[in-house]
């Protein structure tokens, strides 16, 4: 038995071989690239200064927009924590004066009949949650037993959230779970 190859390369119409005619397109096309690289760059080099201040304008513009899109993206959210039992996700606020939780529906499902207990004490009930909305809540919105509003400044320990489809702790002992 032999390592040589039975039938020779295929060749082309030019008698090489398809390889060296690959490689010869891609050296000839990077030559042209940088052939019309350079007659553009002597171009710039020639013209007026009014035109290249329109060009420095135009540059700085398209680096000012896209620093702006980059700073305004939003980031992760500051705390975070999921379950995938019923898809919740909490996000904590950061204001501690004016504290705000916001729960979000990351299932399929909608949820129905909601309630959060706040600190085994406080409760909020909403109807509906659509799959992929939030809902937030603020000490504003919490009533404890017999319709005592929560303080303002309410620090949650403890978050549960209750639905039809079962419940779930999302924060305890101040940790997310």
């Amino acid at each position: 038995m032999s390592a040589a190859r039975s039938d020779p390369l295929p060749l082309d119409e030019d008698g090489l071989p398809l390889q060296s005619r690959i490689r010869d397109g891609a050296e000839s096309t990077a030559l042209n690239v940088v052939s019309i690289l350079r007659e553009t760059w002597e171009d710039f080099r020639n013209a007026d200064r009014y035109f290249k201040y329109k060009a420095a304008i135009l540059a700085a513009w398209a680096v000012l927009s896209l620093v702006g899109i980059g700073i305004a993206c939003p980031g992760t959210p500051v705390v975070t924590g999921s379950n995938s039992a019923l898809g919740a996700r909490l996000v904590i606020g950061d204001e501690t004066e004016h504290p705000a939780y916001v729960l979000s529906n990351e299932s399929e499902r909608a949820w129905e009949d909601v309630v959060v207990v706040v600190n085994h004490t406080y409760r909020a009930a909403i109807s509906h949650v659509e799959p992929k909305a939030f809902v937030t809540i603020t000490p504003k919105q919490l009533m404890g037993d017999n319709g005592k509003l929560a303080p303002f400044n309410l620090q949650a320990t403890e978050i549960e959230l209750h639905t039809k489809r079962g419940s779930v702790v999302l924060l305890e002992h101040g940790q997310m779970r």
